[in-house]
């Protein structure tokens, strides 16, 4: 039996991303991300539910043109969707867009399917420019969030890679 259940993470997370002054946040829905998106909605944050990872960043483009800040919170096996927005549009723009990747792929997976892009991941955002910064504790989400919302700020974007350690997402029982 799957379950899904919230990291108690997942609040200080979402707050940490409202209180460094993130205008609005995109996202594909992931049961690891579904505690930051409800505290978000909590907070009255704008958060655009979208079906593809690439319509994310270019609606955080569209924000970061306007001169806001736009949170993209996905799991990984949808940034190969996102490659092309991502290396031709966000990066050589400094548009400085947050991520919050959920990860899949990696230390206790069971899909096979996940495995290819939850271990390139970060080879990936690498190749991009793009520094990435994996939590595997929760004590390390916060510091993290506003790691990259700083250097979104800064025009740089940067993503936080939430490993399964931390909990939050599927349990199997």
């Amino acid at each position: 039996m799957t379950t899904i259940t919230a990291g108690a993470w997942a609040a200080p997370a979402a707050d940490a991303l409202v209180d460094a002054g993130i205008d609005a946040a995109a996202f594909v829905p992931d049961s690891r991300l579904d505690g930051i998106v409800s505290r978000l909605l909590e907070r009255e944050m704008v958060v655009r539910t979208l079906t593809r990872e690439e319509e994310c960043f270019a609606y955080a483009a569209g924000r970061s043109y306007a001169g806001q800040v736009c949170a993209v919170l996905l799991q990984c096996s949808g940034l190969g969707n996102s490659l092309n927005a991502l290396g031709s549009l966000v990066v050589p723009g400094g548009l400085g867009i947050p991520m919050v990747v959920s990860m899949r792929g990696t230390l206790g997976e069971t899909n096979p399917a996940q495995m290819p892009i939850g271990v390139a991941t970060p080879a990936l955002l690498n190749a991009l420019g793009i520094s990435s910064f994996a939590v595997r504790r929760p004590d390390e989400v916060v510091p993290a969030v506003e790691g990259v919302v700083a250097m979104a700020r800064a025009g740089i974007t940067a993503a936080v890679l939430l490993e399964s350690e931390i909990g939050g997402g599927r349990d199997r029982g």
